[in-house]
Formats: C-alpha cells, sequence, structure tokens
C-alpha cells in the first residue's frame, strides 16, 4: 500500500531543513523570507502528515528529535536531487548540455557534416555529438528506429515514418585512372561510352546504386557491375589500381579524388542524386538536434561546392 503523505510539498522540506539548520523558527524564516508563525505552520502541516514529531520544543530551544535526526541527511538529498534535476531540464532546453546523434553517408560526414559539427560544438560546447557514417538503408533504419536524430543521405526506400527533406543535388560523373585518356564532348562523358568497361560498383543497400538500377536507361555494365565494393573508398582504390572505371555522384567523387584520379561528369541522360535530411515523422527533434539540424542546411546553403553539385533552396523543417 502507498504510504506516501499526500500533503508533505518541497515546501515542507525547505522549511523542515531550515529550521534544522538554523536551529529556530524565526531564523528559519528570515533564511527563506517568510514569517516565522509560516515556517511553524509548514512544519506543523509537516509532522501532522507524517504521524511524528521532527523537533522538540522548549522555551529555549528547538531541537531535532531521534526520527528528525534521520530524516534531515535524506531531506537534503531528495532537495538535492530534485534542484539537480530541474537544472539539468534548464540546461537542456537551453543548450548547455545534452546529446545528439547524426548519421549519414560518408561523402555527407566528410563534405558537410565535419565543418558544421566543429562550428556547433564551439557555439554549444555542452552538447555531445555522436556521429556516424553508414549506408543509405542503415540511416534509414537508424532514424525510424530513433537510434539517430536525423540522418543525410539520398533515399534509399520510401518509408511512412520517415520525413524526406531534398537539401543537395549533385550529377552522377565517373572516376578513371588518370592514365586513361577519355575522349570527352564539352569536358562530359556520355553513358553509351562505359558499354564493355569494367564497372565498380557498389553493394546494393546505399542510395547510389539504387539510384542507378532504377533507371533503364543506362547500361547495363553501370547497374549490374562487374566488380563491387563496400564503400567509395575501396571503390576508389580499386579504380586507381587499374581495375576498372566507377560512377558516383560528384559529392562522392569530390571525396574520395586524389593523385591517380580524374572525374569526369557524365550525360546523355543527365542523372542526379538528391542528398536528404531524414527525420522521423511523427517525433519532432530535440531543441539541440534542431539546432544542428538548421545549422547544416545554412551551411549547404552557402557551401562551395564541388562541379555537379548545387544546393535546394528550400526553407527549413
Amino acid at each position: 500500500m502507498n504510504r506516501l503523505p499526500k500533503h508533505v510539498t518541497l515546501k515542507h522540506l525547505h522549511a523542515f531543513i531550515a529550521v534544522a539548520q538554523e536551529g529556530g523558527f524565526t531564523a528559519a524564516g528570515h533564511r527563506l523570507r517568510q514569517t516565522q508563525s509560516s515556517v511553524t505552520g509548514l512544519i506543523q502541516q509537516m509532522e501532522q502528515s507524517l504521524g511524528c514529531l521532527l523537533f522538540e520544543r522548549t522555551s529555549r530551544s528547538v531541537v531535532l528529535t531521534q526520527v528528525g535526526q534521520e530524516f534531515l541527511p535524506r531531506a537534503i538529498t531528495v532537495l538535492k536531487e530534485f534542484e539537480g534535476a530541474v537544472d539539468d531540464v534548464i540546461r537542456y532546453g537551453a543548450l548547455e548540455r545534452g546529446q545528439v546523434t547524426i548519421t549519414a553517408a560518408p561523402s555527407a560526414v566528410t563534405e558537410i557534416l565535419a565543418p558544421v559539427v566543429n562550428q556547433f560544438s564551439q557555439r554549444y560546447p555542452g552538447i555531445r555529438i555522436n556521429l556516424h557514417d553508414s549506408n543509405s538503408r542503415l540511416i534509414q533504419t537508424s532514424v525510424s528506429t530513433r537510434v539517430a536524430d536525423f540522418g543525410l543521405t539520398s533515399r534509399w526506400l520510401e518509408d511512412p515514418l520517415l520525413v524526406f527533406q531534398p537539401c543537395l543535388i549533385d550529377q552522377f560523373g565517373l572516376i578513371y585512372p588518370s592514365t586513361e585518356k577519355w575522349p570527352t564532348k564539352q569536358d562530359r562523358v556520355q553513358w553509351r561510352q562505359l558499354i564493355g568497361r569494367k564497372q565498380i560498383g557498389l553493394v546494393d543497400e546505399t542510395g547510389i546504386l539504387s539510384i542507378l538500377r532504377s533507371r533503364i536507361d543506362l547500361p547495363r555494365d553501370v547497374t549490374a557491375p562487374f566488380y563491387e565494393a563496400s564503400s567509395t573508398t575501396s571503390q576508389a582504390a580499386l579504380v586507381r589500381s587499374g581495375m576498372g572505371v566507377a560512377v558516383l555522384p560528384a559529392l562522392a567523387a569530390h571525396r574520395v579524388l586524389g593523385d591517380g584520379l580524374s572525374y569526369t561528369l557524365l550525360e546523355e541522360p543527365t542523372v542526379r542524386r538528391t542528398l536528404c535530411l531524414i527525420t522521423h515523422a511523427h517525433y519532432g527533434l530535440t531543441p539541440m538536434a534542431q539546432a544542428l539540424f538548421d545549422m547544416v542546411l545554412e551551411f549547404i546553403r552557402n557551401l562551395d561546392l564541388p562541379m555537379g553539385c548545387e544546393p535546394v533552396l528550400a526553407e527549413g523543417r
């Protein structure tokens, strides 16, 4: 049976602790900025609710009873815990504490989220950031199951639990060894030029391969690559070794380009992917996650993007 008194409040605990520490009702009243009679009334109400005396009163002093002595340290602990919890909530709302978890495509982490998170941590040093790179399928799963606050990647599959906010579009192009001289038209390669060339593709859990396979107007060598890599980093390494060529969106290519690799946009047809900020459809972002979300959007809109990329200039969430 629940025997917790219904009429013992934090106001009563404050009065009890003040009387015990000050040694009298008048001094406790000064400390609490209340009248002596008000403090006396609070102690009487508390003792009546608890069914026992907490103080021994004489004409000269007010001292704790045995049960009052045992109760005092516990009452102090309760108040400290409560005040600490309230302070934590206030700091949470003021973006002074908390945690944000983001999951994103590797290229988005390198080119967008890393610099944004750095800015965010300088502005809100008390907020912890968990940042994970992954493929599109796992990113969507992390957001839909609320493991992550939000994600940044291209759409893998439609999901009624998720909201996709487009923020950046980039065009597909070709990564190839710099030693190769591809015939280009206005610095572009046509998709038909890839027929018969061994392609180094990505695993089918990525948004990149999902986009390519959705196009019936692309060569089969692209939609069913001869080799397969688990990441764009591995993909670029295999291209550099001379095993084949690879098709990547401009932002992803920009991340892995280095010595020995060249990149040219593909056309006829022009194929693009859309990077989206992904949130849960039924749960709002926490204050700190919303602040970071807004900073990511603002950063993308002002980012000096590589050739083939452009921001989607739309209103924030």
